[in-house]
């Protein structure tokens, strides 16, 4: 009578186990970058409802984006110059946002991490 094998051998687990690390660590260092953008997202879908956005340009804007971001520990984004970009519209402006996070995630690999999102500001 011939005995079939039952399970994953020590080798397949040891594939197995990497795999699941590797995805893991993967997870632990994108999760952050996406929890900062859906940050980044309410602060400027706020901005839509607040009284206090009548009658300013975009640079009092921009003052306003970065208090509140300085609050969530993300002022780092207003260095850039092209993060936030306005553009006239009828009501207001456009508000684009465009975020671009790249970090390590083990060794050589880098991970790179697009966000954008429009919002319409009404100043008038």
């Amino acid at each position: 009578m011939i005995k079939r094998q039952r399970g994953l051998t020590a080798i397949a687990w040891i594939i197995v186990i990497g795999l699941v690390a590797v995805q893991g660590l993967m997870a632990l260092r994108i999760i952050p970058v996406y929890m900062n953008h859906n940050s980044v997202k309410s602060i400027v879908d706020s901005l839509k409802s607040d009284p206090d956005i009548k009658g300013k340009t975009p640079k009092q804007i921009n003052s306003m984006i970065s208090k509140r971001l300085e609050v969530n520990n993300l002022a780092y984004l207003m260095r850039t110059k092209d993060t936030f970009q306005y553009k006239r519209s009828d009501k207001g402006f456009k508000l684009k946002v465009h975020i671009e996070e790249k970090g390590p995630v083990f060794g050589n690999l880098n991970f790179l991490v697009i966000f954008d999102h429009e919002v319409n500001l009404p100043t008038r």
